[in-house]
């Protein structure tokens, strides 16, 4: 779903069986109108079974991009980027380069990739369901405009037994429960829809002008030496102010510090919260 047109309405590009793409048109009155398949080079884009868009900014040239997985079993490479050549409100693509992770393409099958900055970098993250009901977070260790993907995390793992995570998962994030941070929810093949809350921790009670520290929670500090703080500084809404901490104004922050090996199974957790007065 997004503004293919930018007419200020949400539209639909949606995937197939057989592995064409599809504009669905948002009219006036709110209803849905096809406008044909997405094409590239005047033919339309047609890959393995399955396919499955995300539209994203990849190459953060202010104009939308596909990126689209496939089944491809047996298929070299089952991850594609389509790069915006015309405008943002008229997409034109031409050709399609594969998305690579250690230089080498995505071979895992009927992969369903989406971006979202996981670890709030402010880098584009990918987080790929595929085959096994697995979903990976590959960390994006270039730059927003030329993402560098290399290993992963499994955010759930593989189950290639009963397949009870769901097979193969179909991935969005929204504030489901609105508490502010991203919750990730998942479908599959056989129509089970699945949510998964993110339970980052936000905040801890304290005593006026006291100083708070748990195992496993974050330590809460009043007036700290912003000039000392190591990572990254975000404020309530997310938004990162690592460039502003030594002229902060009055509220609540957070420094962010990424997953270790041992935390495949978590959310990126806050672990030290700083109150500015």
């Amino acid at each position: 779903m997004c503004d293919w047109n930018d007419d200020d309405s949400l539209d639909l590009i949606v995937g197939e069986r057989l592995g064409y793409l599809t504009w669905f048109r948002r009219t006036g009155t709110g209803e849905l109108t096809s406008e044909g398949r997405v094409q590239a080079g005047g033919i339309d884009i047609h890959t393995d079974n399955n396919s499955w868009p995300f539209v994203t900014d990849w190459n953060e040239d202010g104009r939308k991009d596909l990126l689209v997985g496939q089944e491809g079993i047996g298929d070299p490479s089952n991850v594609f980027l389509y790069l915006n050549e015309g405008t943002s409100s008229a997409p034109v693509f031409t050709d399609t380069t594969r998305v690579l992770r250690s230089g080498a393409p995505f071979r895992d099958y009927r992969c369903a990739p989406v971006t979202e900055d996981l670890d709030l970098d402010g880098r584009k993250d990918l987080v790929l369901g595929e085959w096994y009901s697995s979903v990976r977070w590959y960390e994006n260790s270039g730059t927003n405009a030329d993402p560098v993907l290399t290993t992963f995390i499994n955010l759930v793992p593989p189950d290639p037994d009963s397949f009870l995570n769901g097979n193969p998962p179909r991935i969005n994030f929204a504030d489901w429960d609105g508490d502010i941070d991203r919750d990730m929810i998942t479908c599959d093949y056989y129509g089970s829809v699945f949510l998964r809350r993110n339970i980052t921790v936000v905040g801890v009670e304290e005593e006026p002008g006291s100083s708070v520290a748990r195992p496993g929670l974050p330590t809460v500090m009043r007036a700290p030496d912003l000039a000392q703080l190591s990572g990254r500084v975000f404020d309530n809404s997310g938004r990162d102010v690592t460039d502003q901490r030594r002229s902060l104004s009055p509220g609540v922050y957070f420094i962010q510090r990424k997953w270790s090996s041992d935390q495949v199974t978590k959310w990126p957790s806050v672990r030290r919260l700083i109150v500015v007065e």
